[in-house]
């Protein structure tokens, strides 16, 4: 879970100890920090549950490096109260992410569509519908303005990216006809950034007319009389199909990417039949 980028960034003067797998951190006193503060520890993000004393702090949860007696580079990071209360009371155990949008992240038109709409940090998570479509929950944990120079981290990037990523289909499946009881669906797209292309291939029944599913993989790890392969990739397979039974269904791909490109469809026109 990312929780905020740069700002309000200190570094502690002195080393620290910790413990693989334990919550406590020992600490120089002279290197001050409070109840709900961030302390960046081997660049992961931790959570101040308690100050125990001058010398002794508990973070929210263990700490996931390797022992070291003489740590470097401790980084404080004060957040705002409601994003400290936030995940102190557990709300970080929820699928959701923490991220933190910028003043040019928040004007970004993708961004507004997810139901991000201001700078400061959001409560973030996607989700399907009953028909397979992705949709999209934001709500506002705390305002705050930086700009892009001074705020956000790539954790956050990949959810709201500071430059737009526009994806372009290229290639929509077509139908596919087989004798043999193999074939394929091919999807392809294109982006104007660098992300990686992300693609989820998903299949609706002859007679349904909303409801698309996710594909799994292996014989019957769906649908019983195939087997599908390769179904996170730009060219869905399948094989062992052995009747007419699955004639009719059709095949999409969801396209996006690691960047956080706006969520595309192929057009789901490609219709499986089994024969000659």
């Amino acid at each position: 879970m990312s929780i905020l980028g740069t700002i309000d960034a200190v570094t502690f003067g002195n080393n620290v100890a910790v413990t693989q797998n334990d919550a406590t951190v020992t600490k120089n006193a002279a290197d001050s920090v409070d109840v709900g503060d961030i302390l960046v520890l081997n660049s992961v993000n931790y959570l101040v549950r308690e100050v125990t004393s001058t010398t002794s702090i508990e973070l929210h949860k263990a700490y996931a490096g390797s022992t070291n007696g003489t740590l470097g580079g401790a980084i404080r990071r004060t957040a705002p109260t409601a994003v400290a209360e936030y995940v102190v009371k557990g709300g970080d155990s929820v699928d959701y992410e923490l991220v933190f949008v910028d003043t040019t992240e928040r004007a970004i038109a993708s961004n507004k569509t997810r139901g991000i709409t201001g700078p400061g940090w959001w409560q973030y998570h996607t989700y399907q519908t009953h028909n397979g479509d992705e949709r999209h929950k934001a709500e506002y944990i705390a305002p705050a303005k930086a700009t892009a120079a001074a705020a956000g981290d790539f954790t956050d990037d990949t959810i709201v990216a500071d430059v737009l990523e526009t994806i372009t289909v290229g290639t929509q499946p077509a139908n596919s006809t087989s004798s043999s009881g193999a074939g394929t669906f091919v999807a392809a797209f294109t982006v104007d950034q660098s992300g990686t292309k992300v693609y989820k291939w998903q299949r609706q029944t002859k007679n349904a007319t909303t409801r698309w599913v996710d594909i799994v993989g292996g014989a019957g790890g769906l649908d019983t009389g195939i087997t599908y392969a390769d179904f996170t990739t730009a060219t869905l397979a399948y094989s062992a199909l052995a009747s007419d039974a699955l004639d009719g269904y059709k095949y999409r791909c969801v396209l996006n990417t690691s960047k956080g490109a706006a969520t595309k469809y192929t057009n789901g026109a490609a219709t499986l039949t089994f024969g000659s």
